[in-house]
């Protein structure tokens, strides 16, 4: 027999840690995981730049089924002043993805000066770097859940006819 809600949930909070960059929290629908993976800014000779990385996974919980689904969110803002003696120039991007993924991302630059900041912290130096992936945060999730006797949704007709 599967766990209540309330169960279900304070099982997944109870992994969160300070170890840990990124957070679980309860919500009206279920959980709420957030990791802001990219904070980082740096300047060198040639160029100076900002990124900005998170990733929102929101996970509803039904509980007269004892079933979850997720509805991830993954956004990057990028800003970056570059030139040389003879000009100078501003590029910018803003990406947003919504919707179900597997993504592992890795990122490793060199300045002449640099910040990183995540929940540890900020670290200053010449270099930058940040790393991500989707199953760091949701394979424990997923364990904690099914731990608790909770399975994910099957969605529509041929979902539940042949488990997907």
């Amino acid at each position: 027999m599967a766990e209540d809600l309330a169960q279900a949930q304070a099982r997944v909070l109870a992994l969160n840690s300070d170890e840990l960059p990124f957070v679980y929290e309860p919500a009206a629908y279920g959980i709420r995981a957030v990791w802001k993976y990219a904070d980082v800014k740096w300047a060198a000779a040639s160029a100076a730049g900002i990124i900005s990385a998170g990733y929102e996974l929101r996970v509803t919980l039904d509980p007269a089924e004892s079933e979850w689904s997720f509805d991830e969110t993954d956004t990057e803002n990028r800003a970056t002043v570059h030139g040389d003696s003879d000009s100078i120039g501003i590029s910018g991007n803003t990406s947003m993805f919504k919707g179900r993924e597997k993504k592992v991302s890795f990122q490793f630059g060199v300045g002449t000066a640099s910040k990183t900041t995540d929940r540890q912290g900020s670290t200053e130096g010449n270099f930058y770097g940040y790393s991500f992936s989707t199953d760091e945060i949701k394979q424990p999730l997923i364990a904690a859940l099914q731990a608790a006797g909770w399975q994910p949704q099957k969605k529509g007709f041929f979902g539940k006819l042949f488990g997907g």
